[in-house]
């Protein structure tokens, strides 16, 4: 089996554990992704709201010092370019990191960190996370982009960084769905399950739907439970729900982004290991092995050599 997830914590939870990913009691391990046979984990280092914008990027520069030297202790490859991803395909290696950003307020009103990031691999960045920031209105706001948020975005967009709507108020995503469109750059929502399914805040509505996929962008489905479901309960079936729901609208353009490490589960979901339950439970609902494998691989797979730097 093979894997492409869009999100998760576990680069910052390892860093605050002081574990290694060999063998960890995070979501996500080499022990515990052991079953797969090729495995791409896009990891993103999270800005608490607890730091201002500048403590935010030290913790962002140490926590990335960490995952490299663990990646390189591991022989994990980070991808930072469609060479890096063929490379990594064409080789015995069975797991690869794409390394990302989360909250980029860490920025702290410097537009030239934006090519400090670059250069340090970052290639996909949620540019909001909670509330209004120097970059702009996050989903609960009502705001849209600040000045700087719109020119750091431009500016990412013209190094090739990948720009998720994940987390931005309907007025942030709207603007970032436009800048990519006049960047010519296809967007992502990382982790971003269907307001149709689940109406709530961080969830992506149908509109904004409709031009991720136009502009040639991907959905990653979360395993965050209040995002699921309005339910008490939730399991694996409320995450099934969601794949349907984006399955049915554009099956090319679904994939896992489970949070891991960034979120509490449902009851059922244990963690990495919990994926080809998840599978199974699609392949009860009618999807096809070949839907499958192209939700667990092909379209992220797809997304990537489309839209990672050369």
């Amino acid at each position: 089996m093979k894997l492409i997830d869009l999100h998760c914590d576990t680069a910052l939870d390892l860093y605050h554990k002081k574990q290694s990913i060999a063998d960890c009691d995070c979501h996500i391990s080499l022990k515990k992704a052991a079953y797969l046979d090729k495995y791409i984990q896009t990891t993103a280092i999270f800005t608490s709201s607890k730091l201002s914008d500048a403590e935010g990027w030290e913790v962002f520069v140490r926590a990335r010092e960490n995952l490299v030297a663990d990646c390189e202790k591991c022989g994990i490859p980070l991808i930072a370019s469609k060479a890096d991803l063929e490379d990594f395909l064409a080789s015995d290696k069975k797991t690869a990191f794409v390394l990302a950003v989360e909250d980029v307020r860490i920025l702290d009103s410097k537009i030239g960190r934006v090519k400090e990031l670059y250069d340090l691999g970052v290639r996909v960045v949620t540019p909001l996370w909670g509330g209004p920031t120097t970059i702009g209105g996050s989903h609960d706001t009502d705001m849209g982009l600040t000045d700087f948020g719109r020119e750091a975005v431009r500016e990412m967009l013209r190094y090739g960084i990948v720009q998720d709507i994940s987390h931005a108020s309907y007025e942030s995503a709207g603007e970032i769905l436009d800048l990519c469109e006049e960047a010519g750059r296809a967007p992502i929502a990382t982790h971003m399950n269907a307001y149709t399914v689940r109406p709530h805040s961080l969830n992506m509505r149908g509109d904004q739907l409709e031009r991720l996929v136009k502009l040639g962008g991907i959905a990653g489905v979360s395993f965050c439970p209040p995002h699921l479901t309005g339910e008490e309960a939730c399991t694996s079936e409320h995450v099934c729900d969601h794949f349907t729901y984006y399955h049915k609208y554009a099956a090319d353009r679904v994939c896992f982004g489970t949070d891991y490490d960034g979120t509490s589960l449902p009851e059922d979901i244990a963690d990495i290991t919990s994926v080809p339950m998840i599978c199974e439970k699609l392949a009860a609902r009618g999807l096809t092995d070949g839907d499958i494998e192209d939700i667990t691989w092909n379209n992220g797979l797809a997304f990537l050599r489309a839209n990672l730097p050369e």
